[in-house]
């Protein structure tokens, strides 16, 4: 059953049932996420609910000192991450490039323009290395305080 079916805006999901919903391996890379997001940030995630057509339903915000990490969207054995890079950083995330993987050098090559404001992507994140990847991306961003 689709996520926005089972959790309707009435019906706020806990953080538990995101985590067994996503399920499988998925599951820990989604809690490690937020592991990480404590050590390396102290940034709390924030619940909401979005009527997007493209990912409707319930879905988890980070943020720090004014930065989005991005808004994450639950999904079966794994999440999607709605990642906007400012075109004032785009030096620093093409120097980040050559250490991604092929998939997410990729994405960010084929980047959409987000409201003239920055390159957006979807990146989707089912392995140790997409994390890895996606963890590298919110550097650019802000510097973690701590590696994790």
């Amino acid at each position: 059953m689709e996520w926005n079916a089972l959790f309707p805006p009435e019906h706020q999901p806990t953080y538990e049932n995101i985590e067994e919903y996503i399920g499988g391996t998925g599951r820990g890379l989604w809690k490690s996420f937020f592991e990480y997001m404590e050590t390396a940030y102290k940034a709390k995630p924030k619940m909401t609910y979005s009527v997007c057509s493209g990912k409707p339903g319930w879905n988890v915000k980070f943020q720090k000192s004014g930065q989005s990490f991005g808004t994450l969207y639950p999904e079966e054995n794994g999440f999607s991450v709605f990642f906007v890079i400012s075109y004032k950083l785009a030096p620093e995330a093409e120097a980040v490039l050559p250490s991604l993987s092929q998939k997410f050098q990729e994405l960010y090559r084929n980047a959409g323009d987000f409201m003239k404001m920055g390159r957006y992507m979807m990146l989707k994140i089912e392995t140790e290395l997409d994390m890895e990847d996606y963890k590298r991306l919110c550097g650019v961003k802000l510097k973690p305080k701590t590696k994790a």
